[in-house]
């Protein structure tokens, strides 16, 4: 009887352990501290391991966080967005993510697939709202509830909303910091004006750990 009874407890504890193991946290550093963020990959695998493979390639070291920005008439800011293409706001071409070599997402997985919702904390990915509507490689982290990023919270380009895909678990202290600098930078995008960093906040890394 005892034996059956450890044996049933390593089964459970091998269950808690091996889930807890398959779990994907990456850690993003940047020059004002590290954010941490807990990827949903069984709720939303396509997506979060678009965010993974992009994490692996290198692709967001000594990128920024670019954008803080508010899309209401409340005080507090309301995201902050980071990655790769800040060069883009200063393009005075057309902007389609056709143009670039940079990796995307075809197919979206919505809110209302995953069950995710784009509350304080959680993660998700911007889209090329100008041209493709293609999912971009450029995260954005909600410091409040943002649910116009939810499917069926906006009706342009579509309703499909922002793929969410993962939550802060670590770093809200730095998200703070970022959202109170000045938002004076440069873009040519009309949309943008008022909501980019005068001083982006440097990526020096962003790297995957296991939880």
């Amino acid at each position: 009887m005892r034996s059956h009874g450890l044996a049933t407890l390593m089964t459970i504890l091998l269950g808690i352990f091996g889930q807890t193991a398959n779990a994907e946290v990456v850690i993003i550093e940047t020059n004002l501290g590290e954010i941490e963020i807990h990827v949903a990959t069984r709720e939303a695998p396509a997506t979060s391991q678009y965010f993974l493979d992009i994490v692996s390639k290198g692709l967001y070291n000594e990128g920024s966080v670019y954008r803080a920005a508010r899309l209401d008439d409340t005080p507090e800011m309301q995201f902050i967005q980071a990655g790769m293409l800040q060069s883009l706001l200063t393009q005075t071409g057309p902007i389609s993510a056709n143009n670039y070599d940079f990796p995307v997402l075809t197919e979206i997985e919505s809110t209302e697939q995953t069950g995710l919702k784009h509350e304080a904390g959680t993660v998700s990915f911007a889209r090329d709202l100008l041209d493709t509507g293609y999912v971009i490689p450029d995260i954005f982290i909600c410091l409040r509830d943002c649910p116009w990023a939810d499917a069926y919270g906006r009706n342009k380009p579509d309703t499909i909303g922002f793929p969410a895909f993962g939550k802060v678990s670590r770093g809200l202290d730095v998200l703070k910091k970022i959202a109170g600098a000045e938002t004076n930078g440069a873009t040519t995008i009309p949309f943008l004006q008022g909501q980019i960093l005068s001083e982006p906040v440097r990526i020096k890394r962003a790297r995957v750990i296991s939880d």
